[in-house]
C-alpha cells in the first residue's frame, strides 16, 4: 500500500511568469509552486475535457482527516501530445499525486505527477518522474524538422515554441488605473470557456495551420477552435463586417512575409494582466518562415493610443513538427454532469 506523505516546501511566494507550456489561464493567483504536496487517496470524479483535466478525490490531510481534493492539471490539447489518453485514470482508483498547492483552498492541487496502481507513474506537466521508472506521459511528437528545398513555406500546421508577452509596456494613465483595479482571479477573461480575441489569443500554446484558398487565407488556431479569416482582396462589403473578437484582417504579401493588418476588435482585453484595449486598436502583423523552413517567425505591432503611449512590438516562434495536426479543443466547464462516475 501506497504510504501517506505530505511535505512543503519552503513559504516564499512564487510569482509565475506564463509560458508555451501554460493550459488555460495563469496559475499564479491560484497555485503556489513553492509548496509542494504529495498526498494519496481515492479517486472520485473524473473530467477530461479542455480547458483542463480535472479530478475529485478523496483522502486524508496531515492531520489525518477525510479530505475532498479538487485536482486539475495541463489541457487535454497538452496531455494528448505527451501520449496520455482518458483510459489511464478511472473512478475508484487510489493513487498518490504531487503538486502545487492551491492559495484560495487547501484542498485545491495543481497536479503534475500521479502514481497509479500499477505502479505506473504519469507525468502530467515537466518531464520529471517522483516515485517509479514506468513512466507514462513522455512527448509524443515528431522532433522538429526543416524544409530545406523550401516546398512548404506558410501553408500548414505549426507548434507553439515560445511566449507572446513583453516585460513591459509603455501604458497611459488610464490603462494603468484600469490594470491597477484588476483582480486576477475575479476578472479572469477565460473564466466558462469565454474565447480569447486579438492579440490575445496569438499567445496560445497550441497549434496554428494556415489555410490557402485564393482570395482568403484562414488561419486556424487550436484555441476554442477559433478561425481567423485573412482576406487578400477585401471590398466594400468586408470592409463594412461588424466588430468582433478576432476583428476584420486584410492581408498583403511582401516577398514571401505574410503582413496582416487588423483593426474592428472589440475585445476589451489586451492579455491576462488587466491591461485594457480599446476598439481603437490596430495590429500589423508579420509571418515569415526561417531559411531553413523549420520556423515561423512572427512580430505584431500593436497601435491602441487609449492603452499605449507607443506602439508596442512583442515576438513569437512557432516550428514545425511533421504529423502535427490542430486538433479539436471542446473547451467544457467542470460540472457534475460532465464528471465520469462509472
Amino acid at each position: 500500500m501506497i504510504n501517506f506523505r505530505t511535505s512543503f516546501a519552503a513559504c516564499t511566494l512564487l510569482i509565475l511568469n506564463w509560458s508555451g507550456v501554460s493550459a488555460h489561464h495563469s496559475f499564479g493567483p491560484f497555485y503556489d509552486r513553492s509548496q509542494s504536496v504529495e498526498i494519496e487517496g481515492e479517486i472520485t470524479e473524473v473530467l477530461w475535457h479542455n480547458p483542463h483535466i480535472r479530478f475529485t478525490m478523496t483522502g486524508t490531510d496531515s492531520s489525518g482527516r477525510e479530505q475532498v481534493w479538487d485536482i486539475e492539471t495541463n489541457s487535454v490539447s497538452i496531455v494528448s501530445r505527451r501520449g496520455l489518453t482518458p483510459d489511464l485514470v478511472k473512478v475508484g482508483y487510489r493513487v498518490r499525486v504531487a503538486g502545487s498547492v492551491g492559495k484560495l483552498a487547501d484542498n485545491a492541487l495543481f497536479l503534475t505527477n500521479m502514481l497509479l496502481p500499477t505502479g505506473e507513474e504519469i507525468v502530467f506537466s515537466g518531464n520529471t518522474p517522483r516515485w517509479s521508472q514506468k513512466i507514462v506521459g513522455k512527448d509524443t511528437r515528431a522532433p522538429i524538422s526543416d524544409d530545406p528545398a523550401g516546398e512548404l513555406g506558410i501553408f500548414r500546421v505549426w507548434t507553439s515554441a515560445g511566449r507572446l508577452w513583453n516585460n513591459n509596456y509603455p501604458l497611459t494613465e488610464a490603462a494603468r488605473t484600469v490594470r491597477a483595479d484588476w483582480d486576477p482571479v475575479d476578472d479572469e477573461p477565460t473564466a466558462n470557456c469565454a474565447p480569447k480575441g486579438m492579440v490575445f489569443i496569438m499567445e496560445a500554446p497550441y497549434p496554428i495551420e494556415f489555410v490557402d484558398q485564393g482570395d482568403e487565407i484562414l488561419l486556424r488556431l487550436e484555441e476554442y477552435d477559433l478561425v481567423r479569416t485573412i482576406s487578400m482582396s477585401p471590398d466594400a462589403a468586408f470592409r463594412e463586417q461588424p466588430t468582433s473578437l478576432l476583428g476584420r484582417s486584410v492581408g498583403r504579401w511582401e516577398g514571401d512575409t505574410l503582413v496582416v493588418e487588423t483593426t474592428g476588435i472589440n475585445y476589451p482585453h489586451f492579455d491576462k494582466t488587466g491591461i485594457p484595449q480599446s476598439q481603437a486598436v490596430r495590429n500589423e502583423e508579420r509571418f515569415s518562415v526561417s531559411a531553413d523552413g523549420s520556423r515561423l517567425e512572427y512580430s505584431v505591432i500593436v497601435t491602441d493610443p487609449a492603452t499605449f503611449t507607443e506602439p508596442v512590438v512583442m515576438t513569437k516562434t512557432w516550428v514545425w513538427r511533421p504529423g502535427e495536426e490542430v486538433q479539436h479543443y471542446d473547451c467544457r466547464q467542470w460540472s457534475q454532469a460532465d464528471s465520469n462516475t462509472n
